[in-house]
């Protein structure tokens, strides 16, 4: 059992899988120093006739430099065939931790291991390893459905690794992150408005700063998400309404009441 971080992978387990919020809320709880030396940009060839794109990051934790490996990747919420529908719900965004990568089914296909594209290698101060959860847990949160055209597992693992890139400039680039078939480059692309939101939340709530959840942007996602809300809400306010009487029910009421009658002057019937 790693003797600093007990709660991320016990001794007796190759690998253990986490939702990015699981991870974020027990990581945050390791007192221990946790910094990244390098995070990797890695695709596989094949997964289930579709390629597939993540990110693989190197954590040394504590002055022993105890050693873990990460995987954050996105697939889709509803396991919706990919290529017919571009919505796939609420994204399954998730970080898999691991002794070493040999441990993971991408490395045990045979004939078709994940290939490497691009690294950031951090050597002077390194980032925390709350930065980029925070991130991920920010790119999840901000940006939660997913889509088959723009927010996909290419865009979620570069969009990260952006940001990483811009919020801690003094990293090293190994290798390339642009996308190899021009003619399908939009799946990977992203907004430099969508880094520049991750690096402002990674500022205020990363590095175990502040352990609270990033607050809500506004986004096409977020407001999809809160009119959900406020229509279930409304939804349920209606049906706990008493049902109102027709409006022929009423009438005939009054004039049953009324019938032969005269008003009178304070306001009453004769």
């Amino acid at each position: 059992m790693l003797a600093h971080a007990p709660c991320l992978l016990e001794s007796n387990e190759g690998s253990r899988k986490y939702t990015v919020r699981d991870f974020l809320r027990v990581a945050g709880s390791v007192k221990t120093e946790m910094t990244i030396s390098a995070c990797d940009l890695y695709r596989v060839p094949s997964l289930s006739s579709w390629r597939h794109e993540f990110l693989l990051v190197h954590v040394e934790i504590g002055v022993d430099r105890e050693k873990l490996m990460l995987i954050i990747e996105r697939f889709p919420g509803n396991n919706a065939i990919r290529a017919a529908v571009s919505d796939g719900g609420i994204a399954k965004d998730t970080i898999t931790v691991m002794r070493a990568r040999e441990s993971h089914g991408y490395w045990q296909r045979v004939g078709q291991p994940p290939k490497c594209r691009g690294t950031l290698r951090w050597s002077g101060r390194p980032p925390h390893l709350l930065d980029i959860i925070t991130m991920a847990d920010a790119a999840s949160t901000t940006f939660k459905y997913y889509n088959c055209y723009v927010r996909q597992c290419y865009w979620y693992a570069r969009v990260i690794l952006a940001s990483m890139a811009e919020a801690f400039p003094s990293c090293t680039t190994e290798g390339t992150t642009s996308f190899a078939n021009r003619r399908f480059a939009v799946f990977g692309a992203y907004k430099i408005s969508q880094v520049q939101a991750l690096v402002n939340l990674q500022t205020v709530y990363g590095g175990g700063k502040c352990l609270r959840p990033p607050p809500l942007i506004v986004t096409p996602d977020s407001l999809r998400t809160m009119r959900s809300h406020l229509a279930g809400y409304l939804k349920n306010c209606l049906a706990q309404l008493p049902c109102a009487q027709p409006a022929a029910v009423i009438v005939n009421r009054c004039c049953g009441r009324t019938l032969g009658r005269e008003p009178n002057a304070a306001g009453g019937w004769t």
